[in-house]
């Protein structure tokens, strides 16, 4: 089981026309995901990224930036993507030490719920994950494409 990230939530979703590569690699995946080949969660705490950021590029225009949000979460929703809540207080302060080697406080609350999880990677377009790889490993969209494929025909 894999936990995507907000980057990849964003590039199969807001960012689609703006960084077409990203989307295509991010919609392979979501084929791959919604023919069951592999498992994929990703939590609210992403979900609430996702939300934030659709809000905020259109600020002061709740309105689109609500219909964007909306959009984007549809669009997510309608795939097999599992759900798992935010990480509980307990869990953050058991795994923090863990990965005391991300530097970017915003990317612990997904470290530790996908380490909570089970999960064996954290899908990203965001470099600071490398820094916990010995814990949880890091791979993009593409990667994980890539060995999927690798393994046999996926259609």
């Amino acid at each position: 089981m894999i936990y995507l990230d907000t980057s990849v939530l964003l590039a199969f979703t807001l960012m689609r026309d703006r960084e077409p590569a990203r989307f295509q690699a991010t919609s392979r995946l979501f084929d791959i995901i919604n023919k069951g080949a592999i498992k994929a969660v990703t939590s609210f705490y992403a979900l609430h990224e996702l939300l934030v950021i659709a809000i905020q590029g259109t600020k002061p225009d709740w309105e689109a930036g609500s219909e964007f949000a909306r959009q984007a979460l549809l669009t997510i929703f309608r795939t097999r993507l599992l759900y798992i809540p935010l990480p509980r207080r307990e869990d953050k302060i058991i795994r923090a030490r863990l990965f005391s080697a991300l530097r970017d406080a915003t990317d612990l609350p997904h470290a530790v719920a996908a380490h909570t999880v089970g999960c064996t990677a954290i899908v990203a377009y965001d470099e600071h994950f490398r820094a916990i790889t010995d814990v949880l490993p890091y791979k993009t969209p593409d990667e994980v494409v890539a060995e999927l494929e690798d393994d046999g025909p996926l259609d």
